[in-house]
């Protein structure tokens, strides 16, 4: 795949013990879905890690993501990042204008600058390159593979949390 996924992780949740993971996409267009996928196999981790499924207004979410108070909220969605299909990769929030995603209601900078502000959070946004986002179409193996490392990855991080 690429660099070690659980490493790059790690640095994006440093030493937070309270976490959010808001999973973006949608489940129609193939690997949109990515985001949701991963948070999808996080849910149920503990009281102190939530998966939130955001699906294409993960704005909605915001709420609910206050209350909880995270010290890191980690955002996954499927990004045109011109790499690997299945590549995943850390964008910096100042970056995120020169990366294309496919489906939102607001734009993802503007919900995550709103998150770090009003909960002082870090924020991290992971992207994961996709193949194919046609409506009706399957996920591709390159994003499923990608989808079920960055989970496990979570999931080992965050068994102690």
């Amino acid at each position: 795949m690429n660099t070690d996924i659980k490493t790059m992780l790690a640095e994006a949740l440093g030493n937070a013990r309270r976490v959010a993971i808001l999973g973006c996409g949608s489940e129609l267009l193939g690997d949109d879905a990515a985001g949701m996928r991963v948070a999808g196999q996080l849910e149920g981790l503990g009281e102190n890690v939530r998966a939130f499924c955001g699906s294409t207004a993960p704005e909605n979410f915001s709420g609910v993501i206050k209350r909880f108070r995270p010290e890191a909220l980690l955002v996954v969605d499927a990004a045109d990042m011109g790499r690997k299909p299945g590549e995943a990769a850390l964008i910096p929030i100042e970056k995120i204008d020169g990366v294309s995603f496919s489906t939102h209601m607001l734009p993802l900078k503007i919900m995550l600058e709103y998150l770090h502000r009003e909960t002082g959070c870090s924020v991290s946004l992971l992207g994961i390159q996709s193949a194919s986002v046609e409506f009706g179409t399957a996920m591709t193996p390159e994003v499923t593979a990608a989808v079920d490392a960055v989970a496990a990855a979570l999931r080992e991080l965050l068994a102690e949390a």
